[in-house]
């Protein structure tokens, strides 16, 4: 039996947000990690979605980056824009800036590759970078 997620009731982030997903290996974003992101996701919850980090005043990238993406040499950045021209939505889920990326048809394969093919930038994590060099 799925969890409950917890929705936050809160307005959605603007089109210039940036949103980040931590990305695996050098090769960008992984279809089968996001893939399995969304299972697991399905799984524990009932509902595919891929975790990502918003940026905001409260959150900023300085913020995000030695701490919700502690775990990732490199990460993909989006604008909430891009997310939504795929006609992928942002759930404000869990704990504030996290939200889960979704598609709108609910189903796994096209949010995968909806979500590969956002238009997205590979950044180096600057507090990894930091730490290791």
């Amino acid at each position: 039996m799925a969890r409950t997620r917890a929705f936050r009731d809160e307005p959605p982030p603007g089109p210039a947000e940036l949103v980040f997903r931590g990305v695996l290996g050098d090769t960008g974003l992984d279809p089968d990690d996001l893939r399995q992101a969304a299972v697991l996701n399905h799984e524990l919850y009932g509902f595919y979605g891929v975790s990502v980090w918003v940026a905001d005043l409260a959150f900023p990238r300085e913020l995000l980056e030695p701490t919700k993406l502690v775990k990732f040499e490199r990460y993909a950045e989006f604008t909430v824009a891009a997310l939504a021209e795929g006609r992928l939505q942002l759930w404000a889920t869990g704990q504030r800036p996290h939200y889960d990326d979704v598609y709108e048809g609910s189903d796994l394969e096209s949010l995968v590759a909806r979500l590969a093919a956002a238009p997205h930038w590979i950044v180096d994590n600057a507090s990894v970078y930091r730490e290791e060099h």
